[in-house]
């Protein structure tokens, strides 16, 4: 897959240096807190931010999936306790591996007070990883090493360098990227998934009205006097593209992709069309490199190309 992108759209060093000078400095700095539970914390802040209920079943999963010492009970009544308090609804809205929140928006946001969004949000961000990473990867993070002897509070689990970084990054989203989506009425979806999602496992952050905005947090590059410079890493213009080509059959109109880079308060956008066109060194026939990138990944042409590779 990388292969095939890189081929056809092989022109990106302008793109990126674009990017890198028009960058400002950063305005949230890391802390002790661990920088890749804030990432998937910040993912959750912002779909609470942008929907009154946003559908949590990858974080129920996960909490399905943690190891249960003797009967499990008191590891079960946290995760209760923790959705009741929070509003989740848990019996019978949404099957094991539900879709995308998809809406009509602009909506507004969730009425939870900040603290306590913070904390769930982060409590969220554990039980993601727990499913993402799989029981035998997150056995010794903080959910593995859960006492199932004590009374259990997930809501507690956040230290407090994790809540200042997710308030420093709310103001963030709320002053820099929320205004920016406010205006799009449109079709809107979270964690979307796409056609060429049954072929190749990939959902994206979040698509306002035919803008696909994909969520970073990432510190950026350390420079030789200490500051940090944000840069635009060839496999995350790869991965916004490939998101774009997998929307095999246009469900969404994707018209713009754009990176919000959170700790530096920095929305880049791109026209999509303009994007591919620049990246390929001349003008691109969506239609026919979705089709080409459906071709490429499909399971008859990967058993093909495998039976072609010297034994």
């Amino acid at each position: 897959m990388r292969l095939f992108l890189e081929d056809r759209l092989p022109h990106i060093r302008g793109i990126q240096r674009r990017y890198r000078d028009d960058a400002p400095a950063q305005v949230v700095i890391g802390s002790n807190a661990n920088a890749g539970t804030v990432g998937t914390a910040c993912d959750w802040l912002l779909r609470f931010l942008v929907h009154p209920q946003p559908d949590v079943h990858v974080a129920l999963m996960g909490g399905a999936f943690i190891p249960r010492a003797g009967d499990g009970y008191g590891l079960d009544v946290a995760l209760f306790e923790m959705y009741e308090t929070i509003g989740i609804p848990i019996v019978g809205v949404m099957p094991p591996m539900a879709s995308a929140t998809t809406f009509l928006g602009p909506l507004p946001g969730s009425a939870m007070e900040p603290g306590l969004l913070a904390r769930a949000c982060w409590a969220l961000a554990l039980l993601t990883e727990f499913y993402r990473a799989g029981p035998a990867a997150a056995a010794d993070g903080p959910l593995g090493r859960l006492d199932p002897a004590r009374p259990l509070d997930l809501l507690a689990l956040a230290s407090p360098a994790a809540i200042d970084q997710l308030a420093r990054l709310r103001a963030v989203l709320e002053q820099c990227l929320l205004p920016r989506l406010a205006t799009r009425r449109g079709t809107w979806a979270l964690g979307p998934t796409f056609t060429g999602s049954r072929l190749l496992h990939a959902d994206a952050d979040l698509i306002a009205a035919g803008l696909l905005v994909e969520l970073k947090t990432s510190q950026g590059r350390t420079r030789a006097d200490g500051t940090r410079r944000l840069a635009l890493e060839k496999v995350d213009l790869l991965q916004l593209v490939g998101y774009a080509l997998l929307d095999f059959d246009d469900e969404y109109q994707i018209t713009e992709l754009s990176i919000f880079a959170a700790r530096f308060a920095y929305f880049a956008a791109w026209p999509l069309a303009d994007l591919l066109n620049e990246m390929a060194g001349q003008e691109v026939d969506l239609p026919e490199t979705r089709d080409a990138f459906r071709q490429l990944l499909s399971p008859r042409s990967a058993a093909a190309r495998r039976a072609q590779r010297p034994h």
